[in-house]
């Protein structure tokens, strides 16, 4: 592979160290506020914990349906109503879609898609949204965790 990036001036070299300094001292602002960090952590560990176990499912359907193992596992609601109901599982699909969905305008974003934007550019309207529907985006995988729980608990 041959890198066929064009070389930056020395100019242009400052301007784009100084452009990430200034992005590194915005996040460690956000993260030196204990209670954004706190918050920002236990939603992102809760869509977590909803992710690795559905991915559990997610391997078993597909490796049913290809009788191949894969490395990864992409989240996708093509899939998600699908592979829940091969496991046994009568989710409702519009919690399912709040909580795996694609949606990404700001203020309907669906768990996933605001755990992503808080992941990867963490910026204000993310924290605001977050603030905002905080108990909203728990409630959807509390019910998804419990749903999990219970059907455990029945067997």
């Amino acid at each position: 592979m041959v890198n066929t990036c064009k070389l930056l001036s020395a100019e242009q070299q400052a301007e784009l160290r100084n452009r990430a300094k200034t992005e590194l001292e915005r996040l460690e602002a956000v993260y030196t506020d204990e209670q954004t960090r706190e918050r920002i952590n236990r939603f992102k560990d809760k869509f977590g914990i909803c992710e690795i176990v559905y991915k559990v499912i997610l391997e078993d359907y597909q490796f049913n349906r290809t009788d191949q193992h894969f490395e990864t596992f992409l989240i996708d609601m093509r899939n998600v109503p699908y592979a829940l109901n091969y496991a046994g599982y009568d989710f409702d699909k519009s919690l399912l879609t709040h909580l795996f969905g694609a949606e990404r305008k700001v203020g309907s974003r669906t768990v996933k898609t605001l755990r992503d934007s808080l992941t990867h550019s963490v910026n204000q309207k993310a924290i605001n949204e977050l603030v905002s529907r905080e108990t909203e985006l728990h409630g959807y995988m509390d019910q998804f965790l419990t749903k999990i729980r219970e059907v455990d608990a029945a067997s």
